[in-house]
């Protein structure tokens, strides 16, 4: 067994990021317009603009030449320059010399623009972690994360409780998650972006819980799906601008507890397992408007290290769709993450606000990526573990080893390299 001597620390980072990119204001395009259509439009009036360019330019030249006549001289080897003839005042007299300029065009753009995402797996804000806020302020549960989810253009988790005063607990489960509404500003502080809710515990409280929390993740500015009053807003995505490029974040779950499936006229979580189809025309849908597309899924076995049969073959249908990540959680352990087709997968990114009872639920890691117009770029992992609060703390030497060798091996039967560099970890093709 390993000893988990947890050390507060911030760790080089070894990513590809030189230098942190300034976050761009939230701005959700509308849903009734298409960003590709309006890119073609300005891209053809760019090229009739070039064309004109050409045509002055090429008219202003033609005319000089037909009052001058150029003489091109070659000199030998050792030849001098002769002295330049005397000026013919009258071949020159009321001649103006111009020069014309000639405009350079820039080439036409190759595609969005290149973004961050930083993902993270489950988070509640229930238990010890209300204990924590009591103790320490809202913000604590992810203080020591928070810079580095904030300096991703999209930082993504998934929330696995209501964050609200409302409704009672459900009798019928076994477990149920009553989060503190503080919650959402722990989520605000560290820069969330898109949250899942799309799980077994968003109806814990009710339906009223459920609305409650959707509206205080509005109000705060933080983008949600997976959940909603009806089956439209359940699997409707949430929509970011970040510098000019749209990010459409899809939430589903495949765990699904009895009466949590929202209908056309009842709340409730968008349903992934046995609904595959539907999931699929959702994605392409998402893709033909959205230049990139994050599909999270609520999967898999409860604290089992590889993922299933049932997991790979739906992740993958995602991507063939059109998705360019899949961030998945709920089986409350690490799992593989795989490149396919180019595109990323993590099959389980672990818990990241959760008390724990064992030491590999502890274990999480953060998921940081580029994502521009050619696929994914440099991903890198960056290993946590999760104190007697559940809140994410850094670790190095042999506790950060344990975390990386383990994703390293499994992540080595999808056929994806994990290779180790410190404290941290690169995703290799």
């Amino acid at each position: 067994m390993h000893s988990y001597s947890i050390v507060r620390t911030n760790p080089v980072r070894t990513l590809f990021l030189c230098a942190v990119p300034v976050r761009a204001e939230d701005e959700t395009m509308p849903s009734t317009s298409s960003h590709r259509t309006e890119a073609g439009r300005k891209a053809r009036q760019l090229r009739r603009k070039r064309g004109i360019v050409i045509a002055s330019v090429a008219a202003a030249l033609l005319a000089a030449s037909a009052g001058a006549v150029l003489v091109v001289r070659q000199l030998g080897p050792g030849a001098t320059t002769p002295a330049a003839p005397a000026p013919v005042a009258e071949a020159t007299a009321g001649i103006e010399t111009t020069y014309a300029a000639v405009a350079t065009v820039p080439p036409e753009p190759s595609g969005p623009a290149t973004i961050t995402i930083a993902a993270v797996g489950d988070m509640h804000f229930d238990r010890q972690v209300r204990v924590l806020i009591n103790k320490s302020g809202s913000a604590a549960p992810l203080a020591e994360v928070a810079p580095q989810l904030a300096a991703a253009d999209i930082a993504v988790g998934n929330l696995e409780s209501t964050l609200s005063d409302l409704g009672e607990r459900r009798t019928d489960k076994d477990y149920t998650f009553k989060g503190d509404p503080r919650g959402v500003e722990a989520l605000a502080s560290a820069g969330i972006d898109f949250v899942s809710l799309a799980n077994n515990h968003a109806l814990d409280c009710g339906t009223d819980a459920l609305l409650d929390t959707i509206a205080r993740l509005d109000a705060s500015g933080i983008g949600h799906s997976g959940a909603g009053a009806d089956k439209p807003a359940a699997w409707a995505p949430a929509v970011r601008d970040v510098n000019g490029a749209t990010v459409a974040y899809l939430a589903f779950s495949h765990i699904l507890p009895n009466g949590f499936i929202a209908t056309s006229s009842k709340a409730g979580i968008a349903q992934g397992r046995m609904n595959m189809d539907e999931v699929e025309a959702a994605i392409r849908n998402a893709d033909a408007t959205y230049d990139y597309v994050l599909v999270s899924f609520h999967w898999g076995i409860e604290n089992v290290d590889d993922c299933n049969a049932e997991q790979v073959a739906d992740a993958h249908r995602a991507i063939d769709a059109g998705a360019d990540m899949v961030l998945a959680h709920h089986p409350h352990v690490i799992q593989a993450v795989e490149y396919y087709n180019g595109k990323l997968i993590a099959y389980s990114l672990g818990d990241f606000v959760f008390d724990h009872y064992s030491r590999k639920t502890g274990e999480a890691f953060v998921l940081e990526a580029e994502l521009g117009p050619n696929g994914i770029g440099a991903v890198g992992v960056t290993p946590v573990y999760l104190d007697q609060y559940g809140r994410p703390e850094y670790v190095t030497g042999q506790d950060a080893a344990v975390i990386l060798e383990r994703l390293k091996a499994i992540s080595a039967k999808r056929n994806t390299v994990v290779e180790i560099s410190g404290d941290t970890a690169r995703v290799i093709p």
